[in-house]
């Protein structure tokens, strides 16, 4: 009679460190992959938005190549923090901390102006006639619940949500699908 009641303790442990294992936040694998241009450094800014974008690579024969959209990006002036490839390998571009200039001329519901101080910006390598992979959706849902974490959000929004008749992408984005991700 005693050892089934030693078994209970040991039970309930066990049950306590699936539900932990299994509900916890996932360390999300992130390949630091840091550019020189496109970002100003701003150590004490605050962050409650992340903006999604699409991009791809218009300069050459592969759409989907990382380099082709990181010379497009150097061409431009610009930079994301991050950028998703097809696979879902999430590349870091620019440290949270510093200003990435990804949003342009656009407005967040509450009608900040100034954008890109407040947010992350994420790319997803995709283009008009094609959708984003489920590795991407896997890997951008992550992303966002792991910055999330770090950074209490108040908004999550397309380009387009926030630079409307500017900006169409994300492209082909079924926000369904990520809302469910992300919960």
């Amino acid at each position: 009679m005693k050892l089934r009641f030693a078994f209970i303790p040991l039970f309930l442990l066990m049950i306590s460190v699936f539900f932990v294992a299994f509900n916890s936040p996932k360390k999300v694998a992130i390949v630091d992959k840091k550019i020189s241009w496109g970002f100003k450094r701003d150590a004490n800014r605050s962050i409650d938005a992340v903006v999604i974008h699409s991009t791809y690579n218009a300069n050459g024969v592969d759409s989907f190549s990382v380099q082709g959209v990181l010379e497009q990006f150097k061409s431009y002036g610009v930079a994301s923090h991050y950028l998703i490839d097809r696979k879902g390998v999430i590349y870091r571009l620019v440290d949270e901390r510093n200003v990435a200039f990804h949003a342009g001329a656009s407005t967040l519901p509450d009608g900040r102006v100034n954008v890109n101080s407040t947010s992350i910006g994420i790319e997803i390598i995709t283009t008009l006639y094609c959708q984003p992979t489920e590795e991407q959706y896997v890997s951008v849902a992550a992303l966002v619940k792991e910055i999330n974490s770090r950074h209490p959000l108040k908004y999550v929004k397309g380009h387009c949500d926030i630079a409307p008749g500017r900006k169409s992408d994300p492209w082909n984005f079924d926000w369904t699908k990520f809302n469910l991700l992300i919960q």
